[in-house]
């Protein structure tokens, strides 16, 4: 592919999101089906839903989410949506096992993460770990024994959650980011830095997204035109025929 432009997508999302988890499949399975896949780099930047949130869960999540003003019925209903909707992408929630922590620190892990190469394998690790088996981000020895596994050096990950001010810098970036882009929930997808798409769209949506921003990008060349009858007395670099 050479002389191909390569197509930017840039996630903003929270590991307590769970249409962020959804997302991430849905966009995942679409980009591995395009005959142009292999020219498209996704990127995960911090979006915090909570920053309130305590850094140690200490009620449930039906409990917080409660106390936010969430009606039970509705949550109910939500959870049905998610069930169902995860089941389509093989992603199964268990969602009285969700511990509702503070999140933060769990950015600056997944900012580590790009920073060592394995962004895409924590990210998903931790969506994994939050919503189908009660990751409580707000552990530090859990939060990096799921950020190790999935390929982050041990000497990294102790440092994120050693150290608050590591990779802080890279957090708060991207969320002043998120606020100049307008962006008030997630997951976000900005294509070529040019154009957003909101939500954890299906996946039709995605496939036709990202085929015209990458046609936009990668234009394809001009035909030659279909020279009609023969060819006539005409003048060219060398002169014109008598």
């Amino acid at each position: 592919m050479s002389g191909t432009k390569r197509l930017e997508v840039d996630v903003w999302l929270d590991i307590a999101c769970p249409w962020c988890a959804l997302g991430e499949r849905r966009l995942d399975s679409v980009i591995e089906k395009l005959p142009f896949g292999d020219a498209v780099d996704v990127r995960f930047h911090s979006y915090q839903l909570d920053p309130n949130a305590p850094e140690k869960a200490t009620v449930t999540q039906a409990e917080y989410l409660a106390g936010r003003g969430m009606d039970p019925a509705r949550l109910e209903e939500g959870h049905r949506r998610l069930s169902s909707a995860g089941s389509e992408l093989g992603f199964e929630f268990d969602h009285d096992a969700v511990v509702p922590s503070n999140t933060w620190s769990a950015h600056r892990m997944i900012q580590a993460a790009a920073a060592h190469g394995v962004q895409r394998e924590v990210v998903e690790a931790l969506l994994a770990a939050y919503f189908q088996r009660g990751l409580d981000v707000g552990d530090p020895e859990a939060l990096k024994a799921v950020a190790v596994a999935a390929g982050l050096d041990d000497d990294v990950a102790q440092r994120v959650v050693s150290d608050p001010d590591a990779f802080e810098r890279e957090a708060k970036d991207d969320v002043a980011r998120a606020g100049q882009l307008g962006i008030q929930g997630v997951p976000f997808y900005v294509l070529d830095g040019r154009y957003g798409v909101s939500g954890a769209q299906p996946a039709e949506v995605f496939e036709q997204a990202l085929t015209q921003v990458y046609d936009e990008i990668n234009p394809a060349p001009a035909a030659p035109l279909n020279v009609v009858g023969a060819e006539g007395e005409a003048c060219g670099p060398d002169g014109c025929p008598v």
